[in-house]
């Protein structure tokens, strides 16, 4: 072989080498996007389940005209409430004077 040749031959070698480790490190590139990828997916998977559990949960929770609704109904109960309360202590007042009557007269 003459040198010319042995050295073009060299030059190829190198460029072979280059060429692999261009490719080399292109693929593990790609190979560590892909990767970070594969984990967002993952993530976003696991995500999207937590919405959807979140979201069944909440359709049986009360609405804010739910819980106005509760509101006034408790409001109702309560104005029922102090009215059988002054009903309540009239009573108690006669049965006072009933049994003072009955104390006195005894």
């Amino acid at each position: 072989m003459s040198s010319g040749a042995g050295s073009f031959l060299s030059f190829v070698a190198v460029l072979v080498s280059i060429a692999n480790m261009l490719w080399s490190w292109h693929t593990k590139s790609q190979s560590a996007a892909a990767d970070r990828v594969k984990k967002l997916e993952d993530r976003l998977d696991h995500v999207e389940d937590r919405q959807i559990s979140l979201e069944g949960e909440f359709k049986h929770l009360p609405t804010k005209d739910d819980i106005s609704a509760l509101r006034i109904q408790l409001a109702d109960v309560l104005g029922k409430v102090n009215g059988q309360e002054n009903s309540i202590s009239t009573i108690v007042r006669t049965v006072n004077r009933i049994d003072d009557y009955l104390r006195e007269k005894a």
